[in-house]
Formats: C-alpha cells, sequence, structure tokens
C-alpha cells in the first residue's frame, strides 16, 4: 500500500486492501499451525511406538543376561528399565515442548500481524482526519471571498 492512496483519500480502499492481506496472513498462521500440530503429534505417536516395540527386546535381553524372570530382583534390571522409562518421557516431553514453541510462535506471528494492521488502519484514520481538518481550514479561509 503506497502512501499516494492515503494522499488521495481512498481510505475504503487502503483499508480493505490492508484486510484482506491480513486475512492471507491470518489463513496461512493457521494452516501452518494445523501442520505442525499434525506433525508434532505424528513424531510422538512415532516416539511412542518405537518405545513400545523395544520394551519387549529389553526385557529379552535382560531375561538372557540371566537378569530378569520369576523370582529374580536384578538391581541392573531394575536401573536399566528405569533409564529406559526416562528416555521415553525425557523425549516425549522434548517433542511436546518444540511442538508447543512452534505454536507459540505461530500465535506470536499472528498477534503481531494483526497488530500491524491496527496500527496500519488506525494511521489511515488519522491521515483522514488531518486531510478532513486541512480541507475545512482551506476552506474557511476562502470563505470571505
Amino acid at each position: 500500500m503506497s502512501d499516494v492512496s492515503v494522499q488521495y483519500g481512498d481510505f475504503g480502499l487502503a483499508a480493505a486492501q490492508q484486510r484482506r492481506q491480513r486475512l492471507a496472513q491470518s489463513l496461512a498462521n493457521q494452516q501452518a499451525a494445523f501442520m505442525g500440530q499434525t506433525r508434532g503429534r505424528r513424531r510422538m505417536q512415532d516416539i511412542t511406538r518405537q518405545y513400545t516395540e523395544q520394551f519387549p527386546r529389553l526385557q529379552a535381553e535382560y531375561g538372557a543376561r540371566g537378569f530378569g524372570g520369576p523370582n529374580v530382583k536384578s538391581g541392573i534390571r531394575t536401573k536399566g528399565l528405569e533409564k529406559f522409562s526416562e528416555q521415553f518421557q525425557r523425549d516425549i516431553g522434548d517433542e511436546n515442548l518444540a511442538l508447543q514453541e512452534e505454536l507459540n510462535n505461530i500465535a506470536m506471528l499472528e498477534a503481531g500481524g494483526q497488530a500491524d494492521v491496527d496500527n496500519y488502519l488506525n494511521q489511515l484514520r488519522l491521515d483522514k482526519q488531518r486531510q478532513i481538518i486541512e480541507s475545512a481550514a482551506a476552506l474557511q479561509r476562502y470563505s470571505g471571498y
């Protein structure tokens, strides 16, 4: 949007153009948020599936080495399973934080974009009012003729 349009008084056209651009930007941000949520959910499902598939193998490995089975209480097995569980929780937590950070960034873009539009429209209104006052003052100067 150029300053020329404001100077020539097409306030409605300038405001409509800015609103259309904002709507397009908002739709793009909504699409990005949806896609981010989809990717994040898929990554969390992959992590869960990976750890779910690894758990029986891990159990079997401890059993094969004599650290697991009925009537066996192994500190090594317990500690290994704790580490496995902690790593799983850490990986899911990291993925959840990454997703939330992405969504927060999109929300910040959305808020900033709306603030920019509001500022631009307010400036247009101010320029329009200033132009009306200047026109009225110019007419007032010629009223004596």
